[in-house]
């Protein structure tokens, strides 16, 4: 049982502290993780409460009601000089008494409601679209950490590749050396030596780059001291991702950038803005009422009553309902108000004009980088395999003729040198076809269930 089950302890141990992710999910975790995006949303809360505060102010506006309750003295009778019979306090009677107000004001402003709660939605459709522009560049941020980590691995296998192969040549050499074997000089030597610090340099380049691209992904993810990221890709290649067509790029752009939707919402909200502004220019219409009663159990009963509604002393009701009219006196200020919001609104509108023409003319430039890009790639592959022949070659004549070492040195040194121009250009491909999917105004995912199935 404990040897069945040692195989699986030792896979565990192995894993233990890694995070594997691919591209696509290694964007998704790091979007999640994100701490600018997520104080960013909470932006998008503080605007839907200002219109449910908006929509709660519409009815009632100002409602207040007041109640008071404590003792009162009650009413005698008396007859004054003139002989004419008046009331006055009587503080040896003393009783219960409660009374109750109510003031209310409802504006008939519908209009300027509809306007501010159309400005206020706007407004949150902005910010909404921003946060879209925000999360698509961060999605190539995301996507340049993963492709430059594949790419420090790539350049980490090179450089440990090319140090075993110098190290064992310089060891053969070494040894033919003290064998005097004469096919071997010891200017070949030399040169292999002096050739081993450029080896030293490209393993410690390597290292570095692994350490750099790390630690920029374990503030992305948010990992614990324990946690090493691993991507799920074993090698760096090309994107599978189709290339779209020159005309889908124009047309994708044209419908899914969320700079043209927010430019669209800007206008929105100015439109209300204006409308806002020229609304306040004319006057308000409200209705206004007030309900007033007032009871005191105290004073000039000759009777106990057990009826709580008996006529008092105190005992009043009285209310009021009416339709106002209010004027604002400094017209000039609201004047000026409405010809801010025109301002910006004719503003807008000029931009609006030559937006969509920019973003596509960026969109269509990056789709060159990325085509540029790719041809780059693929001239670099074709050299690469012609550079693969020529050491092959090398290393058949070495065989043949120990005294062709520098031939097998320089075609080493040149394969090498292609491969790592090859793996740098597929890193910039890979960077460049992820700018070129924000330009079009898409997430990676938006994109990939587009055009991956």
């Amino acid at each position: 049982m404990i040897r069945s089950l040692l195989p699986f302890l030792l896979v565990a141990l192995a894993y233990a502290g890694e995070v594997r992710y691919d591209c696509a999910h290694f964007v998704e975790a790091g979007l999640n993780n994100d701490p600018v995006l997520a104080e960013t949303r909470y932006g998008t809360d503080a605007k839907k409460n200002k219109i449910r505060a908006l929509k709660a102010e519409a009815i009632l506006p100002t409602f207040n009601v007041s109640m008071m309750v404590g003792p009162a003295p009650g009413l005698r009778d008396e007859i004054d000089s003139e002989g004419d019979t008046m009331s006055v306090y009587d503080f040896s009677k003393m009783g219960p008494f409660w009374g109750v107000q109510a003031k209310f004001v409802q504006p008939l402003n519908l209009g300027q409601y509809r306007a501010g709660k159309k400005a206020l939605e706007a407004d949150l459709q902005q910010k909404t679209y921003s946060i879209e522009n925000q999360v698509h560049k961060k999605d190539v941020e995301l996507q340049t950490y993963y492709y430059n980590y594949l790419l420090a691995k790539e350049m980490q296998k090179l450089a440990a590749a090319a140090k075993e192969q110098v190290d064992k040549a310089y060891d053969q050499m070494e040894e033919a050396l003290d064998d005097d074997d004469p096919n071997v000089s010891q200017m070949d030597f030399l040169n292999l030596k002096a050739k081993m610090h450029t080896v030293k340099e490209g393993v410690t380049e390597a290292d570095l780059g692994m350490k750099r691209v790390q630690l920029a992904i374990r503030f992305s993810l948010g990992l614990d001291d324990g946690d090493v990221f691993v991507a799920e890709d074993t090698v760096l290649q090309p994107r599978p991702e189709p290339l779209p067509l020159l005309d889908e790029v124009r047309n994708l752009t044209l419908q899914n950038h969320p700079e043209l939707k927010q430019l669209q919402a800007g206008l929105l909200a100015r439109r209300t803005q204006m409308d806002l502004a020229e609304a306040k220019l004319a006057p308000e219409f409200f209705i206004m009422g007030e309900f007033e009663y007032v009871k005191s159990w105290a004073g000039n009963r000759s009777v106990m009553q057990k009826d709580a509604f008996a006529e008092d002393a105190v005992n009043k009701l009285d209310g009021l309902i009416g339709i106002g009219l209010r004027y604002r006196l400094n017209f000039w200020k609201y004047w000026e108000d409405f010809r801010s919001a025109r301002t910006e609104y004719r503003g807008l509108q000029l931009k609006d004009k030559y937006a969509a023409d920019g973003l596509i003319a960026k969109a269509e430039e990056q789709y060159y980088q990325v085509e540029a890009a790719r041809e780059k790639m693929d001239a670099l592959k074709e050299s690469l395999r012609a550079s693969e022949a020529i050491l092959k070659g090398a290393a058949m004549q070495y065989d043949l003729d120990k005294s062709k070492t520098g031939a097998l040195v320089s075609a080493y040194t040149q394969n090498v040198t292609l491969q790592k121009d090859y793996y740098f250009a597929v890193c910039n491909y890979n960077v460049q076809f992820a700018e070129l999917i924000a330009k079009m105004g898409m997430s990676l995912a938006e994109f990939q269930s587009k055009y991956v199935k």
